[in-house]
């Protein structure tokens, strides 16, 4: 029965000088190829965005036709923007675990505060976007019941009690999100 030896030093190092730069190319590569394909995705939804506006025009009042558009932009931008900063975290992680093998990772200890770093940034991303989340939902709901209040004639405490009640959750979610990332966080430290 054949045991498998282990690389010699040597080979090892010139792997990683010949091929890692290579494999963190080929990554940044891919990561400049989707980011100018969101860049694209947005100039292509401006446009599309300002020709539905330019047509409804003509049937719906401007007023109720503009903010529903610039709400639709500025959702779609904010999930761009989002893609865009999950490609950078994806690039410092790779980065990150390209530093590992190059330093041999000289201890366990020092893998796992890498590790436990790159779960702490992990996180902290999650959370800030989910945040952005709930802060354009409540711009939209609010966008739409602005809207629907000066279209319908509605006003009073009735339409500002649920605005109110609906800004009170938005809230209450991103109390949730701190409460619960933070034993992740306490875990990552």
């Amino acid at each position: 029965m054949k045991t498998k030896e282990k690389a010699a030093p040597a080979e090892t190092v010139e792997v990683l000088e010949n091929f890692v730069p290579l494999y963190m190319k080929g990554v940044e590569v891919i990561a400049e190829l989707q980011k100018k394909t969101l860049q694209i995705a947005a100039q292509q939804n401006a446009e599309w965005a300002g020709a539905s506006k330019k047509a409804l025009v003509r049937f719906i009042p401007a007023s109720q036709v503009n903010p529903v558009f610039d709400l639709a932009a500025q959702a779609f931008d904010t999930i761009l923007e989002g893609h865009k900063e999950a490609i950078d975290m994806v690039l410092e992680q790779n980065q990150t675990i390209v530093g590992f093998a190059k330093e041999g990772v000289e201890s366990v200890s020092k893998l796992t505060n890498g590790l436990t770093a790159l779960f702490q940034k992990s996180v902290e991303y999650s959370v800030a976007m989910q945040k952005k989340a709930l802060e354009l939902a409540a711009e939209q709901n609010k966008t739409v019941y602005d809207a629907a209040s000066k279209q319908f004639g509605l006003s009073g405490s009735p339409v500002e009690t649920f605005q109110r009640s609906l800004d009170a959750l938005m809230e209450t979610q991103k109390k949730v999100l701190d409460i619960a990332s933070k034993p992740l966080k306490a875990t990552a430290a």
